[in-house]
């Protein structure tokens, strides 16, 4: 009450503004954490082993599938896989094993193709030496 009368109605004014701004300072920043969180789950991750004369590959492409049938996905298509700048082989899926390598130092280009042929990107180069 004391408050009231020394510092008048102006005052309980600028009180009362300052404590209806600390909850939307608050959400603001909340809200702004789930977007930079998404934009890290929309990275495009390709992990690979190699494994005597094979490469196993896992390719983790957001909002992308390989099935043609889906009609939900805006992004569909296939991967083809590139030795040493010739095509290699293509893939249907977001796992694969590229096989029978020769000994040696090899590139492997991975490129995401549109279903009709077009390319959407080159996904990832890998250096693998085969032992």
């Amino acid at each position: 009450m004391n408050f009231v009368v020394h510092y008048g109605k102006h005052g309980l004014f600028i009180v009362l503004m300052v404590l209806c701004c600390i909850p939307v300072v608050g959400f603001g920043q909340s809200y702004q954490q789930p977007s930079q969180n998404h934009q890290e789950s929309e990275t495009v991750v390709v992990h690979h082993k190699v494994k005597g004369s094979n490469v196993f590959v896992e390719c983790l492409i957001p909002n992308f599938t390989f099935d043609d049938r889906k009609e939900t996905s805006e992004h569909k298509g296939y991967i083809d896989v590139y030795l040493n700048g010739k095509k290699y082989q293509t893939e249907h899926k977001a796992a694969f094993i590229v096989q029978g390598l020769p000994e040696g130092k090899h590139m492997l280009r991975l490129d995401i193709m549109r279903p009709d042929g077009g390319r959407y990107l080159s996904l990832k180069e890998l250096k693998v030496t085969i032992k």
